[in-house]
């Protein structure tokens, strides 16, 4: 599942993580989430827009608007964050492409390539945001 770790899937948990650490206390501004994560605003807007159509952030408008975490960082999955920004990628096409190997399915590379799989599929599903929250005390640049 994991063929190339994208910056835009760090960046989507670093969203998540920073969100979390005011779940259900405060609303971040766009421009204020983008700053303190040292990302672009339009960057920022992006991710918040795919993360916000898989119901992982809501958003509300006007001049105290922002961004907020629905989801309770305890019951939050990295899986479920990766895969709202993109992830569908696999480890070898093997796996998922019909006669994309001459060697008689399945072989022993891609019994490991489906196994290796599963594996990360599962710690990613298994890994909740809440063990990665943080707050602004917690960046060193502030």
């Amino acid at each position: 599942m994991l063929f190339l770790f994208k910056r835009e899937f760090d960046f989507a948990i670093r969203i998540s993580a920073y969100l979390g650490g005011y779940y259900q206390k405060d609303i971040i501004s766009i421009n204020t989430l983008a700053s303190k994560l040292l990302l672009t605003k339009p960057y920022t807007t992006k991710l918040v827009y795919k993360l916000k159509k898989t119901s992982i952030v809501g958003t509300e408008q006007g001049t105290n608007g922002g961004v907020y975490l629905k989801i309770d960082p305890k019951k939050l999955s990295l899986f479920q964050i990766l895969t709202s920004v993109g992830l569908d990628k696999t480890i070898s096409e093997c796996i998922t492409e019909d006669n994309f190997c001459p060697l008689p399915a399945p072989c022993n590379i891609h019994k490991f390539f489906m196994d290796e799989e599963t594996k990360i599929i599962n710690q990613l599903k298994r890994k909740k945001i809440s063990e990665f929250v943080f707050t602004d005390s917690d960046l060193k640049y502030t």
